[in-house]
């Protein structure tokens, strides 16, 4: 049976030390070195009369920590061991098992709970992290439900409509988390309190086919001097066209205040189709006023009809798609008297009267019965019948600013005409202004008119 490893050890100390008493008592007997050992002089001598004991060759190598240096058995393999708990194998520690949390669930309303002073479209959300929405609501002061919509994950929920003025909503629901448990969601939201909501009005109308030259009124009926203000209900409307359109807002002064008027840059393109969607509902207008209700008109641009009048040629062309239509001899203005000339520039057509009453008491006439009056300007300008200056027509200008043509010429016009239609009058030696009246964004230059909106980088207010 084989030995342990400690019993191998120590024999062979043993070995080694009763080996080394018994070479030097054979060196005490002889002069010559001990058989199997080797001299400096490697020269190996052996006595006859002695007993020979051959020893095994002592390792030169050198002695590792916690090993012997006594020479090792043949055919065994020694190991020394380090330490004393070498000797026996320690048991492994059991692992502590981990704890897991399951969190509670928690949510993030925005605004939040208990904002007050709120724009009626302020977007409102609720958000839940590690858990969903069992339940929301939000309800007004009658207790009816305001509309909202839940994710589909259930992790949010958010307002699906407009609030009112000068109200306040409850806001209550919970929300379940991954450990089972509810949260309860509980608070409250109040609106501005304005000191005024501000009804607006579009021209043109829904359903209206209008002229070419025919721009989009947005009337405010106040004056909106605030350029924030400006700026949200630029922002709140959008001009949709068909074909795509380029064209640009602008601040006009109208003969009731300010007004808001978006026109192309060049006239429309027959036949396109325009809507005017005007969310003005909650928008602050500046200085705590507000708009009232949403707004919405979709019109159509009919044919292309230009009406050109040359003061120096007496002559008032209509071109219809390009075409000569009518050439109708005509009387502008008196060029001599500058209240009496006609301005040059573009006008559209604003409105037809089979008859409309003139009256200028600093030219001594009051009630003048103008037949088939069209409108060009709110300052007075207008193409109507006026067969006392037949006879001149088309060889003076001797009016008082308006367009005269004969009876039958007049009713002509009168008939085919319609809202928008442009208006060109040249050769004047006095330009068309704001003073002409409401409409008038045509007497101004694009360059200049793109100015004059409230997002433009070169607006001045």
């Amino acid at each position: 049976m084989r030995g342990s490893p400690l019993k191998l050890a120590v024999g062979a100390v043993l070995a080694a030390t009763l080996l080394a008493s018994c070479t030097s008592k054979a060196s005490s007997a002889g002069s010559g070195a001990v058989a199997g050992t080797t001299t400096p002089a490697a020269v190996t001598t052996s006595v006859a009369s002695s007993p020979v004991v051959t020893v095994p060759p002592v390792s030169s190598a050198p002695v590792s920590a916690g090993q012997t240096s006594a020479a090792p058995v043949t055919g065994a393999t020694v190991t020394t061991p380090t330490s004393l708990t070498d000797l026996t194998t320690s048991p492994k520690p059991t692992p502590t098992p981990t704890k897991v949390v399951i969190p509670a669930a928690t949510y993030a309303a925005s605004p939040g709970l208990g904002s007050s002073g709120l724009s009626p479209r302020t977007p409102i959300t609720v958000r839940v992290s590690h858990g969903t929405l069992a339940d929301l609501t939000l309800t007004n002061a009658a207790g009816e439900k305001v509309k909202g919509s839940l994710s589909a994950d259930r992790k949010s929920w958010t307002l699906g409509e407009p609030l009112g003025y000068d109200a306040t909503y409850q806001l209550a629901g919970e929300a379940v988390g991954a450990n089972g448990k509810a949260v309860k969601i509980d608070g409250s939201y109040s609106t501005i309190s304005p000191d005024d909501v501000i009804l607006a009005n579009i021209s043109p109308g829904d359903g209206d086919t209008v002229g070419i030259g025919a721009p989009i009124l947005i009337s405010l009926g106040t004056d909106i001097q605030d350029t924030i203000g400006r700026q949200n209900i630029e922002k709140a409307i959008t001009i949709t066209t068909v074909p795509k359109t380029e064209g640009s807002f602008a601040w006009i002064q109208h003969d009731d205040g300010w007004g808001l008027d978006w026109r192309p840059k060049v006239y429309w393109k027959p036949g396109t189709k325009v809507t005017v969607t005007a969310n003005l509902y909650g928008v602050s207008y500046g200085d705590n006023l507000w708009g009232k209700a949403d707004l919405t008109s979709s019109f159509t641009i009919g044919r292309a009809e230009i009406t050109k009048g040359d003061i120096n040629t007496h002559r008032l062309k209509v071109y219809r798609d390009g075409k000569l239509l009518f050439d109708f001899p005509t009387s502008f203005g008196l060029e001599s008297d500058p209240g009496r000339v006609t301005r040059g520039g573009t006008y559209i057509v604003m409105s037809k009267e089979y008859l409309h009453l003139m009256s200028n008491p600093a030219y001594h006439y009051t009630n003048f019965k103008a037949y088939y009056a069209v409108r060009i300007s709110n300052s007075g300008v207008f193409i109507h019948a006026n067969d006392g200056t037949a006879d001149i027509q088309g060889y003076e200008n001797v009016t008082h600013g308006c367009a005269n043509l004969t009876m039958t010429n007049a009713k002509a016009f009168y008939d085919q005409t319609m809202y928008g239609d442009p208006v060109e009058i040249t050769g004047s030696s006095i330009a068309a202004s704001q003073s002409e009246g409401d409409v008038y964004d045509w007497t101004i230059p694009w360059a200049k008119w793109q100015t004059l909106s409230a997002l433009s980088k070169a607006y001045e207010g």
